[in-house]
């Protein structure tokens, strides 16, 4: 079965969207494709602020697009995920639900290492919503913009693991998820050498929806727009 996945990258660079597309293609059936739209490239470091106003530009590429099967919310906040199936019967699933999900399964407890502290709101609001506010054990920062990890420097991966290592030590969780997302090779590493699950979103996200659409389970709340009928027909 043939599947086309849609990534949306709501503040994408060439960079991060070429390591999105390049980590959804190791986890995908080899008959599957990645679609990601190369439009409207950011070179800012990541803004919370422009990502949670910039919903209707999110929604307007579902709208309009006809060719894929489902599609992928490159936001760890899972921003707009909500209101964009509303208006599609597609799948639609965002990186944080997606690992949170794959947490859930193979962990009694985790825990989430993020990028910048100024995501925790969300991420905390978002654990409640989907019931596992109990599940993770502790949420901490390393304080690297999300574009800093794409180069990865050795300070960076430093902060990482000794981030990974203080968590372990105080939490003890039975997983970890990091929200940078495309960085599977990493996550394995990270995986082997402190001999504990290391969750990367993307292809959780891609693992997810590329099985849920197999099974065409789509989404069936879905409300064609009204007609907009003005006055009273005599």
């Amino acid at each position: 079965m043939s599947i086309e996945i849609c990534i949306i990258n709501p503040y994408g660079t060439t960079i991060s969207n070429e390591k999105l597309k390049k980590c959804a293609s190791k986890v995908i059936n080899e008959n599957s494709s990645i679609y990601i739209n190369e439009e409207n490239l950011e070179d800012d470091y990541f803004s919370h602020h422009l990502e949670t106003t910039n919903i209707s530009s999110l929604v307007k590429q579902i709208e309009n697009n006809n060719s894929s099967d489902a599609f992928i919310i490159a936001s760890f906040e899972d921003i707009g995920v909500d209101i964009i199936r509303k208006v599609t019967s597609k799948l639609v699933i965002g990186i944080g639900e997606a690992s949170f999900y794959t947490a859930n399964i193979i962990a009694n407890k985790f825990s989430i290492v993020t990028n910048v502290s100024q995501s925790h709101e969300a991420l905390k609001n978002n654990l409640i919503k989907y019931d596992m506010d109990h599940k993770c054990v502790s949420l901490k920062s390393i304080e690297v913009p999300i574009l800093d990890m794409e180069t990865m420097s050795k300070s960076n991966l430093t902060k990482l693991e000794n981030e990974i290592q203080r968590t372990i030590s105080e939490d003890s969780p039975e997983a970890i998820i990091i929200t940078s997302a495309g960085i599977i090779n990493l996550a394995k590493d990270l995986s082997h050498k402190f001999n504990l699950p290391i969750i990367e979103g993307m292809t959780a996200a891609t693992a997810l929806i590329e099985n849920l659409t197999k099974l065409q389970l789509n989404i069936k709340k879905f409300v064609p727009k009204p007609l907009r009928n003005f006055g009273i027909p005599i």
